[in-house]
């Protein structure tokens, strides 16, 4: 690397670090609860330990707060910590040698595209029966709606519950979620109706539920727990399965997305088994062994059809030419897997919180020495 792009690095490192401490709530919350721990380990192995990760990957070791290795509680030792990828480190080093996140994300990050793009390819997917842009409201086949053609469509669909996603949404921000009364679909107790949907300031997505498997639902009955898998096109252009997690709800909340406090849990590759025999939230430590809402013990947890669902994710990922490093929600149903979406921004800290450090993972990349 030459000096005026490790000087780069360095500065926009330096910068991003300060911007996250300062202004993203995830990691003030990350700083917060290490300023209130009562469980700290001593200041001299504290400051030890954050120097040898900062030497090994030439970040500043924010995932020593993220993961809470300050805590006596922590039994991971110095050579565990240093296997955690830093964010900044993935996403700037590792990951564009895969894809070019800047060109990718005017498509997987935008669901009318996506949702264009999974049907042109074929995936089994989650049914969009309504798209909106700007104050236009068109079928899932592009056809614009009218106030009566709307309420026709909306009657037509037998399912009992919608979710109205922003196009342009990320870890569940901004999603409604429509229950059907009767006939007449609600948004806590307002109609939801053509008028509130032109309302809406943004370009939104209409979908279906979707029946997830009874296995699935037991674990928790309130979201659709979705499968986080990762997937990579190796240095032979053969897909691997990098890592997979389960992530679910938790307080009765009916989206599974761990930036809006679901729980996540890793995935054994091999057996689709329980990785470990407790769940923990994105970021900290806390172990759940069961889950608080509905008891389920997460040793029994078994993802049912796993070959199948091997399998079909690796078809899929070879057919998505257009990416090499994959973040993939699924969806497990009585029928098949269905995909929810597609990500390039697919939460490094989330994943290596229920899986453990990954380097081992991407030691072909790891090509640079800041």
């Amino acid at each position: 690397m030459s000096y005026f792009i490790l000087f780069k690095h360095k500065l926009i490192e330096k910068i991003r670090c300060l911007y996250l401490i300062n202004f993203n709530y995830r990691y003030k919350d990350n700083l917060r609860r290490y300023k209130l721990s009562k469980n700290k380990k001593n200041k001299a192995l504290i400051k030890s330990e954050m120097k040898e990760l900062r030497d090994y990957w030439g970040c500043y070791p924010l995932q020593y707060f993220n993961h809470d290795f300050y805590s006596k509680s922590c039994t991971l030792s110095i050579e565990d910590m240093k296997r955690f990828i830093p964010s900044y480190y993935f996403y700037r080093i590792i990951f564009p040698q895969y894809d070019n996140s800047k060109a990718l994300l005017s498509i997987v990050e935008d669901k009318i595209v996506m949702d264009t793009l999974f049907k042109g390819m074929g995936f089994p997917s989650a049914n969009v029966i309504v798209r909106k842009r700007s104050k236009h409201i068109f079928s899932s086949l592009g056809a614009a709606l009218t106030v009566q053609t709307f309420e026709e469509l909306l009657k037509a669909h037998c399912c009992s519950k919608l979710f109205i996603k922003p196009v342009n949404g990320r870890g569940g921000s901004g999603i409604l979620v429509a229950k059907k009364k009767d006939s007449v679909f609600y948004i806590n107790d307002d109609e939801f109706n053509y008028a509130y949907l032109t309302n809406l300031k943004d370009d939104y997505v209409v979908e279906e539920a979707i029946i997830q498997h009874d296995s699935i639902t037991k674990v928790y009955p309130h979201s659709v727990n979705t499968l986080r898998a990762i997937t990579k096109r190796n240095l032979e252009g053969k897909i691997e399965i990098v890592a997979i997690t389960l992530r679910m709800g938790s307080k009765g909340s009916e989206i599974d997305n761990t930036s809006a406090g679901g729980l996540v849990i890793g995935i054994n590759i091999s057996d689709g088994h329980a990785l470990r025999n407790y769940a923990t939230y994105e970021y900290g430590a806390e172990k759940f062994y069961e889950h608080p809402d509905s008891g389920f013990k997460f040793e029994e947890l078994r993802i049912p059809n796993w070959s199948e669902i091997k399998n079909k994710l690796i078809e899929l990922a070879n057919k998505n030419i257009i990416m090499n490093l994959t973040g993939w929600d699924i969806a497990v149903t009585e029928d098949g897997i269905v995909i929810i979406e597609v990500n390039t921004l697919f939460g490094i800290d989330g994943l290596q919180s229920a899986l453990g450090g990954l380097e081992g993972k991407f030691k072909e990349n790891k090509t640079v020495k800041m």
